[in-house]
């Protein structure tokens, strides 16, 4: 199996060490794993001759996620699209078990999982800074787990989906209130065209 996730290693400073060295290490850690995260959103790189197909195809995506009620957003000039879950919708709080309700949330995204794997998932799940960073990357991580476990039940192919735990390392308000903090605790899932959506398109082309 190959469904994995690419995670931030996180390193611990140990007592009467080298905490500076522990930053240096952690700060490094960090950057590659943001640098995996963006790889994964770049590739496969869309040609100019399928990139009308695909911009298409792609869009007809966002407007079904919108009309859904999912927040929407795209990336790549709408190559990538990314809905936003609040994990408030997902999960009790401090809580890494999704609830019973959350299928209602995730259980629309069956229909990218056949028949023929069009896309790669990628999956990035946030938290807000209530707690330590460890914490509050071992939520997320836990979390992660959880998402994509349920994707995989419901019929993605597990070398398809791909996760990220954030903990709170990109938050999109400041966190000076209650509903600020609950606009950054969410889930994105990021849908990408696959090379098997690429080789649809070239089919496509030659007609």
């Amino acid at each position: 199996m190959k469904r994995y996730i690419l995670a931030i290693v996180m390193a611990i400073a140990i007592v009467g060490g080298m905490p500076a060295q522990s930053s240096l290490i952690e700060a490094e850690e960090e950057n590659l794993a943001e640098q995996e995260f963006d790889n994964e959103l770049r590739s496969p790189m869309v040609g100019p001759k399928l990139r009308s197909y695909v911009h298409t195809y792609m869009k007809s995506i966002a407007e079904s996620l919108y009309r859904e009620g999912y927040d929407v957003e795209t990336m790549r000039e709408g190559e990538v699209v990314i809905a936003v879950i609040p994990t408030d919708l997902l999960f009790a709080p401090n809580d890494t078990l999704l609830l019973p309700t959350a299928s209602r949330q995730l259980e629309y995204f069956k229909q990218y999982a056949k028949p023929d794997d069009r896309f790669k998932i990628v999956i990035a799940v946030h938290s807000d800074d209530t707690g330590s960073e460890s914490y509050l990357y071992d939520l997320t991580e836990r979390r992660t787990v959880a998402v994509l476990d349920y994707l995989e039940a419901i019929g993605f192919n597990p070398d398809n989906i791909i996760g990220f735990p954030k903990g709170n390392s990109s938050p999109i308000a400041e966190s000076t209130s209650r509903d600020n903090r609950a606009k950054n605790r969410r889930l994105e899932i990021f849908i990408v065209p696959s090379e098997e959506l690429l080789a649809q398109a070239r089919q496509s082309s030659k007609k």
